[in-house]
């Protein structure tokens, strides 16, 4: 009997693991349309809104989301915009030499970055998620 139970249990989440790989896959950037749909159903099912509550709770979370996403836009513009002029003062600083060895390492260092993420994507479609080789 216990046998039984743990082939069961395997088996399910064996199964799991592949739906959550599966929803992986088809999940699409979440717009504050989304967010604020997903959190009034979320609310509406544990608090048993009316229509007319679900109609006033999307309109404050879409506000809410809305706001967030404008934040986070304008936040990656000032950190794009930051980097951009520490870039400026640093080859203002280094020499001919020196840019041309700083260029080959970050380019070096970015072929690393690409490779260790092709590999943990390989390592996550083969269900190893949870290594810490790099």
């Amino acid at each position: 009997m216990k046998r039984v139970l743990w082939i069961i249990a395997v088996i399910s989440f064996i199964s799991f693991g592949a739906e959550a790989q599966q929803e992986q896959k088809k999940r699409e950037p979440m717009t504050p349309e989304k967010v604020a749909e997903r959190m009034t159903e979320r609310m509406a099912k544990e608090l048993d809104l009316s229509e007319e509550q679900k109609k006033e709770v999307y309109a404050l979370h879409l506000e809410n989301a809305t706001k967030r996403a404008e934040e986070m836009k304008a936040q990656w513009a000032k950190i794009k915009e930051e980097q951009k002029t520490q870039q400026e003062k640093l080859e203002a600083i280094l020499s001919p030499e020196q840019k041309a060895q700083w260029e080959a390492k970050k380019a070096e260092d970015r072929e690393k970055r690409s490779q260790w993420h092709s590999k943990k994507r390989q390592d996550w479609k083969k269900g190893e998620r949870n290594r810490h080789e790099g």
